[in-house]
């Protein structure tokens, strides 16, 4: 997560990283609760143990965001309506998934 540098958190004031993992569930977390690493470092978690991701993304409250499917399902959804949580949260459902589907990608829009 190099590009989460002291720079974009300070032009970016009150963006978040958005992140949804593979079985739907979703999550904001305020950029400044990822401190710089050094470039050996082990890096920062964002996820609990178990939870593979589907897509993240740099979001603003007023942002909307497409997330899709393995199978082709698309939902847009408004970011301000998903949860703000620390790194190690799980996050909230986000999408209904019917089995063997996972969430592919997440984008901004």
């Amino acid at each position: 997560m190099d590009w989460v540098t002291e720079e974009v958190r300070e032009v970016m004031p009150g963006r978040y990283l958005l992140v949804v993992t593979q079985d739907g569930h979703a999550k904001r977390t305020p950029l400044n609760e990822f401190k710089k690493r050094h470039r050996y470092a082990k890096g920062i978690t964002a996820l609990r143990n178990g939870c593979l991701l589907g897509g993240a993304t740099v979001v603003g409250d007023s942002d909307e965001v497409l997330v899709v499917t393995e199978r082709g399902k698309v939902l847009r959804v408004q970011v301000s309506e998903i949860a703000i949580l620390s790194r190690m949260g799980r996050g909230g459902k986000l999408i209904q998934l019917e089995e063997g589907d996972r969430v592919v990608a997440v984008l901004p829009i």
